[in-house]
């Protein structure tokens, strides 16, 4: 699932508002840890038949016909066990009782080693890397990704490595083949390196000003790492949620809407209950295609396929439940909604598309973006872009946003009849519409974020339904 997607599916929470959501970096420390230890390693297999064979009391004549081996490999094997003191020769050779002991527990050696290990900056304890999806600090710095704070913001010591811990995670590495280790002492941290674990991160609001913050990792709720973030404080950072009064926010868009929109916006009670109607509808459909792709890939039986009559059937009350939802002539927007206008403009338009932003953001202007934008302008869609005046000082920030600039302005040469990009002075509300039909305009760029992401924002956004007043807000704003 998209993070969109995500914050869709999970945006119920008893007494609690969702004031915004990203894709964000819970903070990992990797860290190169000089450690003595215990490896034990297992006996090599024919080490091991001849040490078996010696136990079940069969002689050292007899083992070359009994493994089927040629005798100077089992000499060989038996001079190698002697030297390690697992068998001793005498009148015969018998196995012993460090022999026996290496047959169940395998072969310790002392060592002085430099592990690699993991440290979550959260919940403050090693983690393995098995089904992680890592980021690294360059997302964060281009604003790709939010930046979660570690809680408390101190790098790990030596205090805070537990030994059970290390094993644990050590246990779960793969490439370990039939070794294991004991992490008998931590000499101390040689290297920190900074990368991220991504996840995406919803943070709510109560009626009270409570601030709550959800972690949703492999589209799944992580209750551990939301728990540890409000143990350590995490909600309660100044600064983490830059945030108003809903009354301060929602009355200053209504204003930038016009009069005569404000009044016509659907009621906020209705308009959440017709919401909720679409992102049940919406999951129901998803998880609908997610069971016909895997029947696809072969990993689900073709029995559990959905019938057609199922697909229809869900397409048909997600259809409805939209419908309801542009029955109003203007409705509040949730900030999931966002992204969603966004690729519908993309694939939906026929005629026209207007989108405004501060900046362009080289993880939104990206190549996908670019190329359904070029389809649309060879196929004669009308496309304006207006960027904040201020918008070309974003290239300094490096490589990739001089592409994404660059890339715009090259379509803009290509396709000069269709592609029109204008700057303007609008600093605080921002818009995407397509066709004259239908406008969501917000508090929050369409192409770009304010660069990089540490705090949070509360969203207010709406959606005007009715073509006249889309048109009008849309030549008023051009000016």
């Amino acid at each position: 699932m998209t993070p969109d997607q995500i914050a869709r599916r999970y945006e119920d929470l008893q007494g609690f508002e969702l004031l915004d959501f990203a894709e964000a970096g819970v903070p990992l420390w990797q860290l190169n840890v000089e450690a003595v230890s215990v490896i034990r390693k297992g006996l090599q297999p024919i080490r091991e038949f001849v040490l078996r064979s010696l136990v079940e009391g069969l002689h050292a004549d007899d083992l070359v016909g009994f493994l089927g081996l040629e005798e100077s490999i089992v000499r060989g094997a038996l001079a190698d066990l002697a030297s390690d003191k697992f068998v001793a020769y005498g009148e015969e050779i018998t196995i012993t009782e460090l022999g026996r002991k290496a047959l169940t527990e395998g072969i310790s050696t002392p060592s002085e080693e430099v592990l690699t290990i993991l440290f979550d900056g959260i919940t403050r304890k090693p983690i393995a890397s098995l089904a992680l999806d890592l980021a690294f600090p360059k997302e964060v710095e281009d604003g790709a990704i939010a930046e979660i704070p570690a809680t408390p913001p101190v790098q790990p010591t030596i205090d805070d490595l537990s030994l059970p811990e290390i094993d644990q995670v050590l246990s779960d590495q793969p490439g370990r083949g039939d070794a294991s280790r004991d992490v008998l002492r931590v000499k101390r941290i040689d290297r920190y390196k900074r990368v991220f674990r991504k996840v995406v991160v919803l943070i709510f609001r109560s009626r009270k000003g409570e601030i709550r913050t959800r972690f949703i990792a492999n589209g799944v709720p992580d209750e551990n790492l939301e728990q540890r973030f409000a143990e350590h404080g995490g909600n309660l950072r100044k600064g983490l949620v830059k945030a108003f009064s809903d009354g301060y926010i929602k009355s200053n868009v209504r204003s930038h809407l016009g009069q005569d929109v404000a009044r016509r916006v659907l009621d906020q009670d209705d308009y959440l209950v017709r919401q909720r109607a679409v992102s049940l509808a919406a999951l129901k459909v998803a998880a609908i295609r997610r069971r016909e792709c895997a029947v696809d890939r072969g990993e689900n039986s073709e029995d559990q396929r959905p019938t057609a009559e199922e697909i229809e059937a869900a397409l048909k009350v997600e259809h409805e439940a939209r419908l309801s939802l542009t029955q109003a002539p203007a409705r509040p927007a949730a900030v999931y909604e966002v992204a969603e206008f966004l690729r519908r403009a993309l694939s939906e338009a026929k005629t026209s598309i207007s989108i405004s932003t501060r900046g362009l953001a080289p993880h939104l202007v990206d190549r996908d973006f670019l190329g359904a934008l070029e389809r649309l302008l060879r196929r004669g869609v009308q496309v304006t872009i207006l960027l904040n005046e201020e918008a070309n000082q974003w290239r300094s920030r490096g490589k990739n946003w001089i592409q994404a600039f660059d890339a715009l302005a090259k379509l803009s040469i290509e396709y000069p009849a269709a592609l029109v990009v204008r700057e303007n002075r609008e600093r605080r509300y921002y818009h995407i519409s397509w066709d004259n039909q239908v406008a969501l305009v917000a508090n929050r760029p369409m192409l770009s974020n304010h660069g990089r992401i540490r705090s949070f924002e509360q969203f207010a956004g709406f959606v005007i339904n009715e073509a006249e007043s889309v048109g009008a807000y849309l030549s008023r704003v051009a000016k």
